[in-house]
Formats: C-alpha cells, sequence, structure tokens
C-alpha cells in the first residue's frame, strides 16, 4: 500500500510540473504576441503621423495658393520653376561629383592590384634569384678549378706515359701550382698567414704547442700549417708552437 501511495504522489508531482511548464510555455507565446502586436501598432501610427502630416502640408499649400491674386500665384510659380532649376543643378552637380569620385576610387584601385602584382612579381623575381645566386655561387671558381685539373690531368699522363724527363716534370707541377696560387691569392683575395715571429692572435691562430722563454709577449716561433683567409674572415686556421713570456 505504501509503495501504491508514493508511485500516486510522484505522478501527481510530474503531473503538476507538466502543468506548470504549459502554463510558463502559454503566457510566453501570450507576451511575444502581445509584443509583436504592439510593435505593429506602433508603426501603423508612426505611419499614419507621416500620413497626416503631408496631408497637413498639402492642405496648408493649397490654402495659401488660393489666397494669392493672379499675380502673386504667377510670381510664386515662377520662384518654384527657379528654385526647381537650382535644386536639379545642385543634384547634378553632386552626381557628377559622385561620379569623378567613383571614377578615382576605381582608379585608385586598379593602381593598388597593379601594385600588388608588381610587387608579387619582385618578390618571387627575387627570390628566383636568390635561389639562382645559391645555386650557382660556386660557378666560378669550379670553372677556374678545372683548368687547374686538366693541368694536373695532363701531368699524370705525361709522367704514366714516360714522355717527360723528371726536371721538366717537376718544373711543370710548379707551374701548375704557381698558377692555382695566383687564382687564390690573386683573383679570389685569399690570403696566407702563420709565419715565424707573427704575433699570436687566438681568433686567427691554433695553439698546438707552448714555450716559456724570454719572450715579450705570445709570439709565434714555428708553423705547424698555414692559415688562410677570405678577406677578414677566416677559413683555416694557423696551427703553430707558441712562446710564452716566463711569469
Amino acid at each position: 500500500m505504501e509503495d501504491i501511495k508514493n508511485v500516486n504522489e510522484e505522478n501527481s508531482i510530474e503531473k503538476n510540473i507538466e502543468e506548470n511548464l504549459e502554463k510558463e510555455e502559454t503566457l510566453k507565446n501570450l507576451s511575444i504576441e502581445e509584443n509583436e502586436k504592439k510593435e505593429e501598432e506602433q508603426l501603423k501610427n508612426e505611419e499614419q503621423k507621416k500620413q497626416d502630416s503631408h496631408h497637413e502640408k498639402k492642405k496648408s499649400i493649397h490654402e495659401e495658393l488660393e489666397k494669392l491674386n493672379h499675380n502673386d500665384l504667377v510670381k510664386k510659380c515662377k520662384k518654384l520653376l527657379k528654385e526647381n532649376d537650382k535644386l536639379k543643378h545642385t543634384i547634378l552637380e553632386k552626381e557628377q561629383i559622385i561620379e569623378e569620385k567613383e571614377k578615382q576610387k576605381l582608379e585608385y584601385l586598379d593602381k593598388y592590384k597593379r601594385s600588388l602584382a608588381e610587387m608579387e612579381n619582385l618578390r618571387k623575381r627575387t627570390m628566383l634569384e636568390k635561389q639562382d645566386s645559391l645555386k650557382y655561387a660556386n660557378f666560378n671558381i669550379i670553372s677556374d678549378l678545372l683548368i687547374i685539373l686538366d693541368d694536373f690531368q695532363r701531368a699524370i699522363e705525361n709522367g704514366k706515359n714516360g714522355i717527360t724527363d723528371i726536371n721538366n716534370y717537376i718544373q711543370g707541377i710548379e707551374m701548375i701550382e704557381k698558377h692555382f696560387i695566383d687564382l687564390l691569392f690573386k683573383k679570389y683575395g685569399v690570403k696566407k698567414y702563420g709565419e715565424k715571429g707573427e704575433d699570436f692572435n687566438p681568433n686567427i691562430h691554433q695553439a698546438m704547442m707552448m714555450e716559456e722563454g724570454d719572450f715579450e709577449k705570445e709570439t709565434v716561433i714555428e708553423l705547424f700549417r698555414n692559415g688562410y683567409m677570405l678577406h677578414d674572415r677566416v677559413i683555416r686556421p694557423a696551427q703553430v708552437k707558441i712562446g710564452k713570456p716566463k711569469n
């Protein structure tokens, strides 16, 4: 019996909730309809006011014209025609100005689009030139090195075939070396350094050994391998032995 009572109570609660929700929905719909009606009435009232104002103005004009005699009426018409012509002229001027502004706008837009296209083409062209520059950066030096390679290959071939004696062979190799040195030092600006007696500079020298002695400052006293620079940038540091002043 208790279970049946509880079930009935739950059903009753659910029914009340549903009824309340239906009432709220009904009230909400009514409220929306009322607002719509109010807005519609307000629009109608505004439209009616406009019509009434127009009629009043028209009526006032008619009354004013009826009071005028023939001469005054003619003057009034001439004045209105003059004002009408003036208004037409003003409208025409405004239309011409608007047309000119529209034309200028289209011209500016066309120039803007052209400028964008030119900038994009310049960007693409610059990128392609940069890629080509990186791709073929070593073109000239490789062309020069191929000449040296040709000389070496001819020297090797002559040595294998026994075409020349040893002295001429050595002279030929020395000539290839001189050609290579001139190419590096004179044409491409490579500099050799690392002579004995140079002041030690850790930025361009690599100290392999060190010896303390009667030195005024750190000095290169022996060279193990020459260093090379391209303009002011080190290609390969010179490997040296340093003379260091005694503490």
